[in-house]
């Protein structure tokens, strides 16, 4: 297996806003935004330079507007793609086979949306509390303002998803694992298994030859934020593929199996989209294959 230069694909949303574990927020000077992007393409430039800023210093209030713009443009592509039942009918098979009151927690959350979605529809069950944690503070201020326009009790948290204060049944997180470089993903999976979780579920995009074609039509076509459209490109540019998600689980939570659902290759890749890369106690296995029926089939050991 061998590592790709992830850096080179950075996205703007990673360099454009600093949050800290702390809560804080620091000014992000356009200079060290661009080099933070280290080798990368002119319009990538081109796109931090449009962003409004005072003395070299980008302007905060801007910067949300885009991010949060952005991010409703990602939500409705989670819509319509259905991912929200996608993750619903991996993960209620196995909640249910674990007893008492569940905690998911949603790492990376963003608007929420699958936070709202579960809020919305209980389809991972009236006894599941979901949780959605993010640093950035922007993301969840416009997650808690939707919650409250659709009417949904939901709880979105700041700071670090590891450090709940009640144990977490079911780490979950979209989108998010491909900021992880390969050699950070074993501590990523360590603390999750540390926090005392039955199991995580992480979904991603399925990388193929053909998938960073596919992500740039899909996001000229479906985007307008040019925000949106650089980091959604970027994001098939970063995604891991089996060998290293499966390499970074073994590492870091050998008591857990690796799984895969999906599996690159053995479905077409447009029919992919999101993948997980799934771990849980091997004794449970065998019980949620049972549960799953017929999706079952498309589960493989990593």
């Amino acid at each position: 297996m061998t590592e790709r230069p992830q850096e080179r694909w950075m996205e703007l949303s990673d360099v454009i806003v600093d949050f800290r574990a702390d809560g804080s927020r620091h000014p992000v000077a356009v200079a060290d935004a661009a080099r933070a992007l280290g080798d990368t393409t002119a319009r990538s430039f081109r796109i931090l330079e449009s962003f409004p800023h005072d003395d070299g210093v980008l302007d905060d209030e801007a910067v949300d507007e885009v991010l949060v713009r952005s991010h409703l443009e990602l939500q409705r592509l989670a819509e319509e793609i259905q991912h929200g039942q996608r993750v619903a009918r991996l993960i209620r098979p196995f909640l249910d086979l674990i007893e008492g009151p569940k905690t998911v927690v949603d790492v990376g959350c963003g608007l929420g949306y699958l936070v709202r979605y579960f809020a919305h529809t209980r389809s991972l069950g009236h006894d599941v509390n979901v949780v959605g944690f993010d640093f950035n503070q922007t993301l969840l201020s416009a997650a808690r303002d939707l919650a409250a326009i659709e009417g949904l009790e939901a709880e979105f948290i700041a700071g670090d998803a590891f450090q709940l204060d009640r144990a977490a049944t079911v780490f979950i997180s979209s989108g998010v694992i491909h900021h992880f470089g390969a050699d950070e993903l074993p501590d990523f999976f360590a603390r999750q298994y540390a926090a005392g979780a039955k199991g995580c579920f992480h979904f991603d995009v399925a990388p193929t030859p053909l998938t960073p074609l596919g992500a740039w039509l899909f996001h000229w076509a479906r985007m307008r934020e040019p925000l949106a459209r650089h980091d959604g490109v970027r994001s098939a540019l970063r995604a891991h593929d089996d060998a290293a998600l499966a390499t970074g689980l073994k590492r870091g939570a050998p008591e857990w199996a690796p799984l895969l659902f999906d599996a690159v290759g053995r479905r077409m890749a447009v029919l992919n989209v999101m993948r997980p890369i799934v771990g849980m106690d091997p004794d449970l296995v065998g019980p949620y294959r049972a549960a799953l029926g017929r999706l079952s089939s498309r589960l493989a050991d990593a």
